[in-house]
């Protein structure tokens, strides 16, 4: 199969995420405007198909692009199904059937990580590959600790309470980073896509690291293990942005275009960093002491400052060839999501509603706006070769 099937072989899965995205972001945008005050029930349902809906389904595309292999179809297909399944499980707010629905998740990512492993071998490794390679196995983990933690839920085990910040911990920190980077890297090109230099793969190890120290120490509550997983960031966090300094400056600023979603998608490990160094400093030994606002503004900056960047960068590359349509979208997009962004997250710092209330509809419109771009791109049947 050459590089242009591979890349129409993914197209599908880009579409179905970016479908399941549209709720998430309108959902997000009533609640951040405090328009609506979602119950549990659909809060969780906005997370999930934020994290697994529109982020997981896309790594999943990106990792076929990476590899430059086809996913079977049936993973594929069955990815949305069970995405689908366990966001309505967690709409309708079912505790005893969402660990099915988890399970059936579980299934998927886990057949995502063997279908990794095995496209891995006979492939010279680089750093996207490792680093997909890696997230892989800690998505496995996180997948697990969310299966625990369900079932928890629904009353039939006992973990303990470490159980509820270890799984978004592992999701958050140990596999979105890591698939960030790696989508990222593949983007900006460079030496670590031709080979596996030896700063790349110390960072993705470094990554990898970070996000199992992070997990056990926020579940068996071993507070070293936390310093330890911030000293693996931020080294880690400082080896990508050296490497790629070059890339970053001289990714076309100010026009939009894949590599310049790819450099800001770095840029803002910066402050995604800076947030998780502060809660682990000032609150590691009362965690719920922590103002709401800090956790949400790192899990924005992971998920949209991070991976949506990186993801509509990919979708921008993918859609090269039909870049002539609605171009005057694409800098809307990109200036709209990260300047709303950046206004959102100064709102839930400084527990500003009214600045959030400014930011999120800026964020939200421009998200959705890059959303239908992209579809009506896909949909007119031209898509550039993977590479």
């Amino acid at each position: 199969m050459n590089d242009t099937d591979v890349t129409r072989s993914i197209t599908p899965l880009l579409g179905a995420a970016m479908a399941i995205f549209v709720f998430t972001v309108v959902i997000g945008i009533l609640n951040g405007t405090d328009l609506l005050d979602p119950e549990h029930g659909l809060l969780l349902a906005h997370v999930h198909s934020g994290t697994l809906g529109w982020i997981t389904l896309s790594i999943f595309a990106a990792g076929s692009w990476i590899f430059g292999a086809p996913l079977p179809r049936m993973l594929r297909d069955g990815a949305v199904a069970a995405v689908v399944f366990y966001v309505a499980m967690f709409w309708l707010d079912s505790e005893p059937l969402r660990p099915v629905a988890g399970t059936l998740m579980l299934l998927a990512i886990v057949w995502f990580a063997v279908w990794v492993f095995q496209q891995r071998a006979g492939q010279m490794l680089t750093v996207p590959r490792l680093s997909i390679l890696l997230a892989s196995v800690n998505l496995v983990i996180g997948g697990v600790l969310g299966v625990l933690l369900g079932l928890q839920l629904a009353g039939t085990i006992d973990l303990g309470e470490g159980i509820a910040g270890a799984h978004p911990a592992m999701m958050v920190v140990g596999y979105l980073i890591l698939a960030g980077v790696a989508v990222n890297e593949q983007l900006l090109g460079g030496p670590g896509t031709q080979g596996l230099p030896r700063a790349g793969a110390i960072q993705a190890w470094l990554f990898f690291g970070a996000g199992i120290a992070l997990a056990i120490g926020v579940l068996f509550d071993i507070l070293p293990l936390l310093g330890l997983n911030l000293l693996g960031e931020v080294v880690g966090v400082a080896i990508v942005l050296w490497r790629h300094r070059g890339a970053i400056a001289g990714a076309g600023w100010p026009v939009a275009s894949e590599r310049l979603h790819a450099a800001m998608s770095l840029l803002f490990a910066i402050p995604a960093l800076g947030l998780l160094a502060y809660l682990i400093v000032r609150y590691s030994e009362d965690i719920e002491a922590a103002p709401q606002g800090l956790f949400l503004a790192l899990d924005h900056a992971t998920f949209v400052g991070l991976l949506t960047n990186a993801i509509l960068g990919l979708v921008l590359f993918v859609t090269m060839a039909k870049r002539d349509l609605w171009a005057w979208a694409d800098r809307l997009v990109f200036w709209g999501m990260n300047l709303g962004l950046a206004t959102f997250l100064v709102g839930l710092i400084a527990e500003e509603s009214v600045i959030k209330r400014i930011g999120t509809p800026v964020m939200g419109t421009s998200i959705l706006l890059g959303l239908l771009t992209a579809a009506t791109r896909l949909r007119s049947g031209s898509v550039t070769s993977a590479a």
